[in-house]
């Protein structure tokens, strides 16, 4: 049986939220979706579930967000939210070292968190039937984390302490030793989330790449 996408539209960029409209109704929203599609998955969830979790009518549903992809996108960028913060910003001005550091946290943060994880198996499992789904979570989540990391390196291009020749490929790599085989096991469920000192291995790992 074929389930068609409601209102199906996905945007050339992620969107969050229209302007001019309650936060605390959007951030209702955007919990009741993260609920249904972390119950129901994508595609067996439905406008009028999210609603009905959010407190609201399936009309203010879609002032906030015109589709169910554009909503998708949204619980993604509000779980990735410090890409956009001002605090990403301070993090970025400290020396390079700390710098790294702060945001490899940030980034262990969203990637271990089960919630998060849980939505890359319903990408995974989904984006057969959605492929624009894989797309959407690729550019809201990952992509934006790679671009927010490369930029940094092309801004301190020269910087002597940074071992970087490709500043998106390092970016990349960098975020793939964050991640390594331990974020595998967890989407696979052969183990949980892991624990700080694994974390932490990770961390210094990752930063002595780009440091050298």
């Amino acid at each position: 049986m074929t389930i068609a996408m409601e209102k199906s539209h996905v945007p050339s960029r992620p969107v969050t939220s229209r302007p001019g409209l309650s936060d605390k109704k959007r951030e209702a929203i955007l919990q009741g979706a993260k609920a249904a599609f972390l119950k129901e998955g994508f595609g067996g969830a439905s406008m009028d579930q999210v609603a009905a979790l959010a407190g609201v009518s399936k009309m203010t549903v879609y002032r906030h967000f015109g589709s169910k992809e554009e909503l998708f996108a949204g619980v993604i960028t509000d779980l990735c939210q410090f890409i956009v913060a001002e605090d990403l910003d301070a993090i970025f001005a400290q020396e390079p070292q700390q710098a790294l550091r702060a945001f490899a946290r940030k980034m262990t943060d969203i990637v271990f968190e089960p919630d998060t994880a849980e939505l890359h198996r319903i990408v995974i499992a989904e984006s057969r039937r959605f492929p624009k789904l894989g797309q959407l979570f690729y550019q809201t989540g990952p992509q934006a984390c790679i671009d927010a990391l490369e930029a940094y390196f092309i801004r301190h291009n020269g910087n002597p302490s940074l071992k970087v020749n490709d500043p998106r490929r390092s970016a990349e790599e960098f975020l793939e030793l964050l991640r390594g085989y331990s974020h595998l096991k967890m989407l696979l469920g052969i183990e949980k989330k892991p624990t700080k000192q694994d974390v932490d291995v990770r961390i210094e790992s990752a930063v002595r790449h780009i440091l050298g």
